[in-house]
């Protein structure tokens, strides 16, 4: 399987997987024309994308969705809760094929098995996802408060992980964001802090686990090579790879 990302943080999130016969997007914060010209740097055309699974309902995760899913005729796989908090973007006229998820049950599309995973977060529903093909595995894991056995117990054997490190508690504790809205991001419904991070990351590290990719990292409340230097303290003795996508370039091409 291969991966990219268009880009990732408050701004905007999105993601791809792929294999030879099936891509799949999930989440789409960005605008219409912003989405279509950065899935043309990775040779993507919307018309090839299989399906976009939605995580939660919040802007910087489904801006572009259901405008892109309409034009291109893509069906879209999101929760219930998800689905009813974003039915006010869904305008009338559009004519999407949406496929509601158990959120414990595991599915296929096309060739990858989908496993999706609810995890806490302030949204109505929210989910992440596992992707398995044959013998290789992906995870795309952000937008959570705090790790449950749940999410740790389904990262088991993976090959490539993409985790959030939002933020960094004294730079958040340090910033000029108002009271309320730090108690939101560190709160257990909120965002991963870097600590709490490496402690999953330290829970699931393995010989197979090729790549460890950092996402959703705060513009102001985060530092690139902070998370970087963490992460190799955690994945060195097995020599995974690391990488960190950034907002406006997203992440180019990985292959697991």
């Amino acid at each position: 399987m291969e991966f990219c990302s268009l880009g990732s943080g408050s701004s905007g999130n999105a993601f791809i997987v792929k294999n030879n016969q099936t891509l799949l997007m999930v989440d789409c914060g960005f605008g219409l024309k912003e989405t279509i010209d950065r899935l043309e740097r990775y040779q993507i055309h919307p018309s090839k994308i299989t399906a976009i699974l939605l995580t939660h309902e919040h802007e910087d995760h489904i801006k572009g969705a259901f405008i892109l899913a309409n034009k291109f005729q893509i069906p879209i796989y999101l929760s219930y809760g998800t689905y009813q908090m974003s039915h006010k973007k869904i305008n009338d006229g559009y004519k999407i094929k949406f496929e509601l998820i158990n959120n414990f049950d595991s599915f296929m599309i096309d060739n990858i098995s989908v496993s999706p995973m609810p995890v806490p977060h302030d949204a109505r529903e929210p989910l992440q996802y596992r992707f398995d093909y044959k013998d290789k595995s992906i995870a795309i894991i952000t937008d959570l408060g705090k790790i449950t056995k749940h999410v740790v117990q389904k990262l088991s054997r993976i090959n490539l992980l993409v985790l959030e490190f939002n933020h960094d508690e004294e730079m958040l504790r340090d910033s000029d964001y108002p009271a309320s809205l730090k108690k939101r991001i560190n709160g257990e419904y909120g965002h991963l802090e870097n600590k709490e991070s490496l402690k999953l990351l330290a829970s699931i590290s393995h010989s197979d686990l090729a790549w460890v990719i950092a996402a959703h990292l705060s513009e102001k409340n985060n530092k690139i090579e902070l998370v970087k230097k963490m992460i190799f303290e955690i994945v060195d003795k097995h020599k995974s790879n690391v990488g960190v996508i950034d907002q406006d370039l997203g992440l180019e091409w990985i292959s697991t």
